[in-house]
């Protein structure tokens, strides 16, 4: 193995020290229950709030898929574009904020069980586990990416070796030392990013000397060499999916209050905007330099390439935004399937204590899961295409309309989440998509039709469920 002692030591002392911090909140903030265990007991503050909420968004797809791959592989423009939309999509979050702090939901489940029903809540948590355990598949193959790059291992030891270190940081405390280190990751990549922009252009030629290599097509406005179709799947899919994801339906529970909620969005989305302009734009000028490499390894082949201490910023920040991400995400996966499914079916009578068990149990079971999942798929940029596919057709459509629309029904919410579900799968792993069109083109617009023309062919007026769920609220029928 041909080792980069300077990027493996930089990795190394970054997990080190996100280990250490959790490690001793976890001991001055043992979880004491499944609400301490997943919603931090709803105490976080406003900056450690918004930060773990960045870091959750802004994840490894952002450095090895996402807006640096529609950057590097489609040109400048389209990655502006994509990158834009996915900033402004969580000031959407703020219309539904209060509403889901005030039922201090652990899962969409529980909000879906409230207004739909069981099986509403039963189909949905099966799908957000599906969902999510793909979304950590496409972060381990970011972090394998990253130790890859820094020992010369094969890509398989290599993720082995980052599921390990994943699943163990979310073992430690759940929410509260996940959200802590996930703030610390947020500061560290913001400032990462800018300096490895900087240097890509300064090492490059500046500007000029990065546009006089671009290959034809890349700063044609608006989708470069990105079709249309397959950029508004990837824009519009990925949108649908940050407005209604239940990462974030879990911190707005973590929160103080509503002006402590109020002000982390806004921390979010300014953290978010600031290094996915960065992930675009180095994506764009990396592809310069490395016509050859995937994108998927862009990032870190350039890490290896530059100054040392560049080098070592920019392997750490992709560390840090792989880990963030992922035990996130595995955390969230792990909270459906084990108190919307295990506890619901198995073991009704559990105890917090064998509950705060299961939940670990069940994230060393997940990222077994998503290993194998991941060698399905060709790239990070393909996995996220199914996510996103997935979570924006079967779940937000059902979820805005849950907490906003007073008179969508059961049998609308039902015939969307499971359209979303049908349609998305099938033409996933099809083999070819049916007619080459991106599966969220297909699923989220039926989703959407059917929940609204349903809901109004069967709606006959608010039933005792619906009362109930609203009176919850504060609000009046």
């Amino acid at each position: 193995m041909n080792i980069n002692w300077i990027l493996l030591i930089a990795v190394v002392v970054y997990i080190a020290i996100v280990v250490i911090v959790g490690a001793i909140y976890t001991k001055k903030h043992p979880p004491k229950d499944t609400k301490d265990m997943l919603i931090a007991g709803g105490q976080l503050g406003p900056v450690i709030l918004g930060g773990t909420m960045a870091a959750t968004w802004v994840g490894g797809g952002t450095i090895t898929g996402g807006s640096l791959a529609v950057g590097a592989d489609y040109g400048w423009w389209p990655a502006i574009l994509y990158m834009t939309c996915q900033s402004i999509a969580p000031l959407f979050l703020y219309v539904v904020a209060k509403k889901v702090r005030r039922r201090e939901a652990l899962t969409v489940s529980d909000i879906f069980n409230d207004r739909y029903g069981s099986f509403a809540r039963n189909f949905a948590a099966i799908v957000i586990v599906i969902a999510y355990v793909g979304t950590c598949a496409y972060q381990f193959k970011a972090f394998g990416n990253a130790i890859y790059v820094c020992t010369g291992a094969s890509l398989q030891v290599s993720t082995i070796i980052g599921i390990i270190v994943i699943v163990a940081l979310a073992m430690m405390g759940g929410m509260r030392s996940v959200a802590v280190t996930d703030c610390v990751g947020a500061i560290f990549i913001t400032g990462a990013m800018i300096v490895a922009l900087i240097a890509s252009f300064l090492f490059n030629g500046g500007i000029d000397g990065v546009l006089a290599r671009t290959a034809a097509g890349t700063t044609d406005f608006p989708f470069g060499n990105y079709g249309a179709l397959p950029w508004l799947a990837l824009t519009f899919g990925g949108t649908m999916n940050i407005i209604g994801d239940q990462n974030f339906i879990q911190r707005m529970s973590s929160g103080r209050d509503n002006k402590t909620l109020k002000k982390a969005i806004f921390i979010f989305v300014g953290i978010i905007f600031a290094v996915m302009f960065c992930s675009s734009t180095l994506g764009f000028v990396l592809r310069t330099v490395y016509p050859d490499v995937t994108s998927d390894l862009l990032f870190f082949t350039y890490a290896a390439d530059a100054a040392p201490a560049i080098g070592a910023i920019m392997v750490a920040c992709g560390a840090a935004l792989i880990l963030t991400t992922a035990n996130s995400y595995l955390l969230s996966a792990t909270t459906s399937g084990v108190m919307d499914i295990w506890c619901k079916f198995f073991d009704k009578n559990a105890t917090e204590t064998r509950k705060v068990w299961y939940i670990r149990v069940c994230l060393v079971i997940f990222a077994i899961i998503a290993y194998i999942m991941g060698t399905f798929f060709p790239n990070v940029l393909a996995v996220q295409n199914y996510v996103y596919a997935l979570y924006s057709s079967a779940i937000t459509p059902a979820l805005f309309a849950a907490l906003l629309w007073k008179k969508v029904t059961v049998q609308g919410a039902t015939a969307s989440i499971v359209s979303g579900t049908i349609i998305t799968l099938a033409n996933e792993f099809a083999g070819t998509p049916i007619y080459d069109i991106p599966s969220a083109i297909f699923a989220i617009p039926v989703s959407v039709l059917l929940l609204y023309f349903v809901s109004k062919a069967t709606y006959k007026g608010p039933t005792e469920r619906d009362i109930a769920f609203f009176a919850v609220q504060d609000e009046k029928m």
